[in-house]
């Protein structure tokens, strides 16, 4: 007796699209298909799509991942930037057990080993967002690893990693498609990295990190090397705006961010950003 079949989800049909199914696994999204042939006719759009994706880009496909792409180099970098920042610490707290006149000095040269949990991930998450759209938003083949026109397969699948419902911001309004997304290694687990473009050529970057602390957080404004970026906690997400623009055009651009992701949606009061009244 064959056992009753369970609902296609998206993931069934996402495992069709991409040859990823079982025989079995197959079949009962066929029988669905021939349930509902406009979801049908949707899908195999989509598969139609992969494929010629895959025969434009084979002879790319191919060809090795530069260097500055792979991601034992990203880490190596990251290791090194922590490096840094804990021999900082070290030296630091050799001043503190100093006592007196060291303790004050250390005070003044590691003003964020009094800083609060926020402040060190605030500080964590500048460093890999900028790092990852420096690296990344210069690219012309790879600048992510799935395309827009896999939107609904990328939200899913980066969901699934960081294990919190991901909602990719539409900035259209503000004359920026999306270019597709790629999953990327923090410290603390798996990120998450939208990446956005203009008409100008401007690219701009959304990363994505889990963040273990209750609450949320104001707005945060960091500068790098002529990329700037905002940052801010909510629902336990560490949110970085990211791009080489000026600070004002991208405040709006984090504040619409905000709007579309926190639960009371475009009515939200937004936190203080730098600059502005509380």
């Amino acid at each position: 007796m064959r056992a009753a079949s369970r609902p296609i989800e998206e993931d069934d049909l996402q495992g069709w699209v991409d040859g990823r199914l079982t025989p079995e696994q197959a079949e009962a999204v066929e029988t669905y298909f021939a349930a509902h042939p406009e979801a049908k006719e949707r899908w195999s759009q989509y598969a139609a799509q992969r494929a010629g994706l895959r025969a434009a880009f084979a002879e790319n496909a191919e060809a090795p991942i530069p260097a500055r792409l792979r991601v034992s180099r990203l880490l190596a970098e990251r290791r090194t930037r922590r490096y840094r920042q804990f021999a900082r610490i070290a030296a630091a707290i050799a001043l503190l057990v100093a006592g007196g006149i060291g303790g004050w000095a250390a005070h003044d040269l590691l003003p964020g080993l009094t800083s609060s949990a926020s402040a060190v991930l605030a500080s964590s998450v500048f460093d890999d967002a900028i790092a990852a759209h420096r690296t990344f938003s210069v690219e012309t083949r790879h600048p992510v690893e799935v395309g827009a026109n896999e939107e609904a397969h990328l939200v899913q699948w980066l969901s699934k990693r960081l294990g919190r419902p991901l909602i990719i911001p539409d900035l259209s309004g503000l004359g920026f498609q999306l270019m597709g997304g790629r999953l990327l290694p923090a410290d603390s687990g798996p990120a998450a990295l939208f990446m956005y473009e203009d008409d100008k050529g401007t690219r701009l970057s959304c990363y994505y990190l889990v963040a273990d602390i209750a609450g949320g957080s104001e707005f945060k404004f960091h500068e790098q090397n002529g990329i700037n970026a905002f940052y801010w906690i909510e629902d336990g997400l560490a949110y970085a705006i990211t791009a080489n623009m000026p600070r004002d055009r991208l405040l709006k651009i984090a504040e619409i961010v905000y709007q579309q992701n926190s639960a009371g949606g475009a009515k939200a009061k937004l936190p203080p950003a730098p600059g502005k009244p509380s």
